[in-house]
């Protein structure tokens, strides 16, 4: 039997809520490669930066660094990413406590399946300090920080990665002091966003309590010790199918997306009511229709004739010069400045990262710089962003429409 880790803390929010996922993604690779390799460059410069808080992390600004396999992909570090991880490793440095960076967990005692482990990004250990939760303080604090560098807001509350990371780390450091309070902080600085929990040591163990026969049973569907039934052990859904391997091809997953529209389409008309109705299920219709279409051309390129669809090929791209050098020369002599397009300025963006601290100001004040406002979309009422509000005329009501 294998003893690697199949219940990865970061892949909890997918195999508690399907415990077929594990079994049904066995060996399948990953459909978000580039974007787990992009993670995990900001993640090493942040362990690089918390271990060496003496240098500075310019240092790494414009170099090249390769992450992934199968294929590797290659990112040049620049600005923002820079940026991006200062933020992160600012705010866990405000912290007090002792500091573990990239700290590896044993989850084994808190699943109860045998061979697990994860690695959090920072534990902090703070046995002389205090939190305080629905009025009662709570002496002794361990602080799990996750560096997320994706564009999807999490939030800390019910976070089940985080809470098996705390629920590990308030095992395992049990010896080094008395422990009350256990936090789970998220940062996205991509999002300017920050968010924390706290949770009793009586709550993370009614959660382990509540996991750990769904681990198990997830285990034993992957070593085949208990027998696969789709329609028992798979349950769809948004959070869980978002970055499940299987996506594109799972049934459960169709008929799920399916049943989002029985309860809307019950009228003869669809009124406002409605209309909001499916902008709340879009963006889950919309993700599961683009993974069915990339799964459908991918077996098409492997030769699997898809019924009712073909495959062709789109429109070639621009033209370009093998040599340009030589194109360039040879075109000058018959064309001469016209052989070359005009220059235009560099973007106000790109100047500013150019210039000199404190000389983009008054370029910008004596050039003027404009923006264009940001095109309308609906969004869910919990999104971050302050609402626009339509002033400039009254609706039209439901009933005139």
């Amino acid at each position: 039997m294998s003893s690697h880790s199949i219940l990865a803390p970061s892949d909890a929010a997918r195999w508690l809520r399907c415990v077929g996922a594990v079994y049904l993604s066995k060996g399948i690779p990953s459909l978000d490669a580039e974007y787990t390799a992009s993670g995990s460059c900001s993640h090493w410069l942040g362990e690089w930066a918390l271990t060496h808080p003496a240098l500075d992390l310019n240092v790494w600004l414009g170099k090249e660094m390769t992450f992934g396999e199968n294929p590797p992909f290659k990112f040049i570090v620049d600005d923002e990413r820079i940026d991006r991880v200062r933020a992160y490793i600012t705010q866990v440095g405000r912290e007090p406590g002792t500091l573990l960076v990239e700290q590896r967990l044993d989850t084994t005692p808190v699943l109860g399946v045998p061979n697990q482990e994860g690695h959090a990004d920072t534990v902090k250990l703070y046995p002389e300090g205090g939190v305080v939760k629905d009025d009662q303080l709570l002496r002794g604090v361990i602080s799990v920080h996750d560096f997320k560098d994706g564009h999807i807001l999490v939030r800390a509350k019910d976070n089940f990665q985080l809470m098996i990371y705390l629920c590990s780390a308030m095992m395992q450091y049990s010896l080094v002091g008395e422990f009350e309070a256990f936090r789970g902080c998220i940062h996205q600085p991509k999002l300017h966003h920050y968010d924390e929990w706290t949770y009793t040591r009586a709550e993370l163990m009614a959660f382990m309590t509540l996991i750990r026969p769904l681990a198990q049973l997830a285990y034993d569907l992957y070593y085949s010790n208990v027998p696969f039934d789709p329609a028992v052990h798979l349950t769809a859904g948004e959070i869980q199918c978002q970055w499940c391997p299987v996506r594109g091809k799972c049934p459960e997953r169709a008929r799920y997306i399916i049943s989002l529209f029985e309860p809307i389409i019950t009228k003869h008309e669809i009124n406002a009511d409605t209309l909001g109705a499916i902008m709340r299920i879009s963006d889950q219709v919309r993700s599961a229709l683009n993974d069915y279409e990339k799964e459908a051309t991918l077996r098409a390129t492997g030769g699997l004739k898809i019924p009712g669809q073909k495959l062709i090929q789109g429109r070639r791209g621009p033209r370009e010069w093998m040599d340009p050098i030589k194109a360039a020369i040879m075109m000058e002599l018959t064309l001469g400045d016209a052989a070359y397009e005009k220059p235009t300025p560099i973007s106000p963006t790109e100047a500013e990262r150019l210039l000199k601290k404190g000389a983009y100001a008054p370029l910008a004040a004596s050039v003027g710089v404009r923006q264009h406002d940001g095109r309308l979309k609906l969004v869910p009422e919990n999104d971050p962003h302050p609402e626009y509000l339509i002033s400039q005329f009254k609706p039209v009501p439901e009933s005139l429409v």
